[in-house]
């Protein structure tokens, strides 16, 4: 375990990443129902509403659920990666403290 600091920056890491996470599905699927509104609305006036925005609605939901996967794995990376640099460091650690210890005993 760490001290306390590193376990504080170690759980905002966490909740900065599902908070990203949440907002790359959130708002690709709003810019999604956007994109439709505006062109059912702007370009063919409304005839064609509300058709334009549930298939944008659809895209944007599509984007997002691919933004989660990619989010995901690159976080899930960096975490490992993390544990991997925390648990070598400490081995390390240990490693010299033993040889020290056989270092006096000679």
């Amino acid at each position: 375990m760490g001290t306390i600091r590193q376990e504080l920056a170690q759980a905002l890491r966490h909740f900065s990443n599902a908070t990203t996470i949440a907002l790359a599905v959130v708002l690709s699927t709003f810019a999604g129902v956007l994109a439709g509104y505006y062109l059912d609305e702007k370009l063919f006036h409304g005839k064609t509403y509300p058709w334009l925005t549930i298939i944008f609605f659809f895209f944007g939901l599509g984007g997002g659920i691919k933004n989660f996967i990619i989010l995901t794995k690159r976080f899930t990376k960096e975490a490992e990666k993390e544990k991997g640099e925390r648990k070598g460091s400490s081995v390390e650690t240990r490693e010299h403290q033993h040889k020290g210890d056989s270092d006096r005993e000679s």
